[in-house]
């Protein structure tokens, strides 16, 4: 919905017609490079070498697989983590990440190794003498310098490497991400991913932080060509694309700076690319479908080092520019499965095997280095053998490395940090408008309205706060919680995104690692399922993963529409999906105060928190103090004191609770206390527990389906540190096992109310034990 823009009927015949998209045009040799002074002959030694030490750490972890990596034999070390090489793959990692920025950040996949060995070398190579003494952190470095500090450097950033793979606390994410999620955040690298696509949303949304924060920075998105066939990338590949980043509605037509690296090595795990799992013949043109530039795509010839470096620093120019996103499809082939359990002869033949090999892109290159003089034999011979010894010195010294404690065994789950403090750079930023804070009567104001009014704060005081999803800006969304934001803070940092869940989500996580505070709107919860992967794979996981590495303050708003006759498809309330994800916060407010306050405190709060509202609270009022105030999460509220039965609940029951309270007083005498739970991860089992040791009784309520709910473990958790309290079992109330039906009259049987808690609490109270 743009005023702006207007969208008329317009029916001419016409044809559409969609860019040519370039493949394999780059003919230059290495002489020729060397010639045009584009590339300096240390600068091609280091090219080999990068690709020797990924082709010498990928044949190390098959010779450690195969029992036979004569190092680490004698010492009896096992190695057993995942096995997805990425030999013959050197070319696309080495090439693309020479052309790239050491501070522009690339993310990666379950195939990444030889990516963040690439990123790790091209960052050690541009470090200064002092950061790079800094980074080895070991006072022995203190006394180097030259050509003798940059070799340690290099042993160093293997040894994280492989100390990583082995699951140790020396490793770049200190064992707890493996190879399969291997990030470094001082180089750059935002993590590896072994949800294939998965990183697609990160990528694109680092490449908004980038934009938002005018860093003069780039994204480098490396994808296989499975990946290019999932649901998330074509979402980000979407998002990317947007017109309202270029346009008139743009704050400065400035395009999303992402290079998206399409790693063509054929296969997806067994399925061919061409000629079985697709329709295309290159997948650059799934770029058409996004841009009506084709994302500037081209098809290089993935094999040959140099094809690929000048592909992707013509794309990052591009992309630096403003005239991102791009996207490069860099054919190459995998010469092992997709993992060493897949016997890749039983869906390929050998001798198409033996054809790409033939175009092997380290021994091509080498044969490049003699011709054009630029080595001898003999010096590429000592160069193999540096980078050999490099890695069994690492492997031996990673091997020998400590493990992480097992007693920290959920250390970096969560963060305990806030945004107490907001960067001078980003406090108290200028608006575009008047501020929408809602008028009070009688010191009240509505549920919805208390949510705006908190937004409104936070994004007054940190500009580092930016809000998008369905429908927020012009329309003010669904429910018109984010009305007049777009007035008061411009389309810069309020704006419409696509109908894709999972890219809102992904995006978010992207922005939220580089620094952004971005809350992001779910139109309904039901369209979480859409979102999974991004909401827990990559928000909840990412700070631990990362071993501590980044954190990711990022707010997803999503509401429960039960009670209004929308069927099994928006009604649903999935908050107990998500308190069984370790690394997401949830929070499920009752109140008009506690909205506005746990608001604000999730937005600081540098974990990832779902923040769930009940559709059925939104026009509720209740008094809410207008200055600024915090409800902390983590903290239940005792509405009512009691002797006789505890009742818990939270979001829409909790509300029912107080009706119901008030109905057990006046009508069957029975004084019950309420609590209303407000967050249910952190939970506040304390206030809980301290309650059911008075009272004896206890009835949890929620409207989720009853079956799975977590009532469920807060029944559990008081049966098992109170149970010698307890004269009757918890009760326990949700919405009926079936799905939300339409129909008015089995709406009202499906859903829980105020009667459903008085007779539970009378059950409990009345029970003999």
């Amino acid at each position: 919905m743009v005023r702006e823009i207007s969208v008329l009927p317009e029916f001419e015949p016409t044809e559409l017609e969609s860019p040519r998209i370039r493949a394999f045009q780059y003919e230059k040799t290495l002489q020729d490079e060397l010639q045009a002074g584009t590339l300096t002959a240390a600068d091609a030694l280091e090219l080999l070498e990068w690709m020797l030490s990924i082709r010498v750490f990928e044949e190390m972890i098959l010779a450690l697989r195969m029992q036979s990596f004569e190092p680490l034999r004698e010492m009896g070390f096992e190695y057993r983590g995942p096995t997805h090489l990425s030999l013959g793959q050197e070319a696309a990692s080495v090439g693309a990440c020479a052309a790239i920025g050491a501070t522009d950040y690339i993310t990666s996949t379950h195939r990444g190794h030889g990516d963040s060995i690439a990123k790790g070398y091209a960052a050690i190579r541009e470090r200064s003498e002092d950061e790079l003494r800094e980074w080895i952190g070991d006072p022995e470095a203190a006394e180097l310098s030259g050509q003798e500090l940059r070799e340690r450097g290099k042993a160093e950033h293997i040894f994280r490497t492989v100390a990583e793979l082995f699951g140790k606390e020396d490793g770049y994410c200190r064992g707890r991400g493996g190879g399969m999620h291997i990030a470094d955040f001082t180089s750059g690298h935002l993590g590896a991913n072994a949800i294939v696509g998965g990183s697609l949303g990160i990528a694109t949304g680092a490449g908004l932080g980038c934009r938002y924060l005018e860093n003069d920075r780039l994204v480098l998105c490396f994808a296989g060509d499975g990946a290019y066939s999932n649901g998330i990338v074509l979402e980000s590949l979407n998002f990317a694309c947007q017109a309202q980043f270029t346009n008139d509605l743009a704050d400065r037509r400035f395009g999303l700076p992402v290079v998206y690296a399409i790693i063509n090595n054929q296969y997806g795990m067994t399925g061919q690319q061409r000629g079985e799992v697709t329709g295309v013949d290159f997948l650059a043109r799934r770029a058409t479908g996004f841009g009506m530039d084709a994302m500037q795509a081209e098809v290089v010839n993935g094999m040959d080092v140099l094809a690929v470096r000048d592909a992707i620093a013509r794309a990052a120019e591009e992309a630096r520019s403003g005239q991102g996103p791009v996207l490069r499809e860099l054919i190459t082939y995998r010469y092992q499965g997709h993992s060493l359990s897949d016997p890749r002869n039983e869906y390929r033949a050998r001798d198409e095997e033996a054809a790409w090999r033939e175009r092997d892109p380290v021994a091509t290159f080498r044969k490049q280095l003699l011709e054009a003089g630029v080595a001898e034999q003999e010096e590429l011979d000592e160069l193999q053998r540096r980078v050999e010894k490099r890695h069994g010195e690492a492997a031996i010294r990673a091997a020998g490395s400590p493990d992480p404690d097992a007693s920290e065994v959920t250390r970096y789950v969560f963060t305990d940090s806030t945004a107490d403090h907001v960067p001078e750079r980003f406090a108290h930023p200028e608006t575009c408008g008047e501020l929408p804070l809602p008028e009070r009567k009688n010191d009240t104001i509505t549920f919805k309205e208390a949510l705006l009014e908190a937004l409104v704060g936070e994004m007054a005081r940190d500009e580092r706060v930016v809000l998008y999803g369905e429908d927020v800006a012009d329309y003010g969304g669904a429910f018109k919680v984010t009305k007049g934001l777009l007035e008061a803070f411009g389309r810069r940092r309020v704006f419409n995104a696509p109908i894709s869940e999972a890219a809102i989500i992904g995006t978010g996580v992207g922005a939220a690692m580089l620094g952004l505070r971005p809350v992001v709107e779910l139109m309904y919860s039901d369209f979480e399922f859409q979102a999974g992967d991004q909401l827990y794979n990559q928000a909840a996981k990412w700070h631990y993963m990362s071993g501590g590495q980044t954190k990711v303050p990022l707010v997803v708003r999503s509401s429960v529409g039960a009670g209004k006759g929308y069927g099994g498809q928006h009604s649903q309330a999935l908050e107990a999906h998500a308190t069984h994800t370790p690394g997401l916060c949830v929070v499920c407010p009752s109140t008009p105060h506690d909205a506005k306050g746990l608001l604000s405190s999730a937005i600081r709060d540098d974990n990832p928190v779902l923040f769930v509202e009940s559709q059925a609270l939104y026009n509720e009022r209740g008094e809410v103090p207008e200055e600024e105030y915090l409800v902390p999460l983590g903290r239940a509220a005792v509405r009512r004191q009691g002797a006789d039965v505890t009742i818990v609940a939270w979001s829409l029951m909790a509300h029912l609770m107080m009706e119901a309270g008030r109905v057990l007083a006046g009508e069957h005498g029975i004084d019950a206390e309420l609590i209303d739970l407000r967050t249910l991860i952190p939970v506040d089992m304390q206030t809980v527990l301290n309650s059911v040791r008075k009272t004896g009784r206890c009835v949890v309520a929620c409207q989720a389906v009853r079956t799975g709910s977590f009532t469920a473990e807060v029944a559990a958790r008081i049966q098992e540190q109170a149970f010698d309290y307890l004269d009757a079992p918890v009760g326990r109330i949700g919405s009926a096992d079936a799905i939300s039906p339409q129909s008015e009259v089995l709406e009202r049987a499906y859903l829980p109310g105020v009667q459903d808690i008085v007779q539970a609490a009378r059950q409990v109270c009345y029970a003999t034990g």
